[in-house]
C-alpha cells in the first residue's frame, strides 16, 4: 500500500485521468473527518466501500438462497404445466 501524506487544497493523481483532492478535514487523530473531491471519468465507478460491502454482501446471500423448485413455481401460479393440445397433432397440426 502506498502511503501519501497531503495538506488540504493539495491532490494526488492515479493514471493521467483521476485526481483525489483534500478538501477538508476536520478533527484530529482516529476521529478526524477528511473530504475529498474526485475527479474522474464517467466511466470509472466510485462507491464509497462500507457501500460497496454491503452490495456485496446482499448479493451473495442473494445467490445462496434456495431458488424455488419447478413444482413449486407451478403450484404458486396455481396450475401444472401446459401440455399437447388433445385436439392437435404430433407437430401441432390440426388432424384431418
Amino acid at each position: 500500500m502506498l502511503v501519501l501524506t497531503r495538506r488540504v487544497e493539495e491532490s494526488i493523481l492515479i493514471g493521467d485521468d483521476i485526481e483525489i483532492k483534500i478538501l477538508q478535514v476536520r478533527g484530529a487523530g482516529a476521529q478526524a473527518v477528511v473530504r475529498l473531491g474526485i475527479v474522474a471519468p464517467k466511466s470509472v465507478t466510485i462507491l464509497r466501500k462500507e457501500i460497496y460491502d454491503e452490495v456485496v454482501d446482499a448479493n451473495r446471500q442473494a445467490a445462496q438462497a434456495a431458488a424455488p423448485l419447478p413444482a413449486d413455481l407451478l403450484r404458486a401460479l396455481g396450475g401444472a404445466a401446459p401440455g399437447p393440445d388433445p385436439e392437435e397433432g404430433p407437430g401441432g397440426e390440426q388432424p384431418g
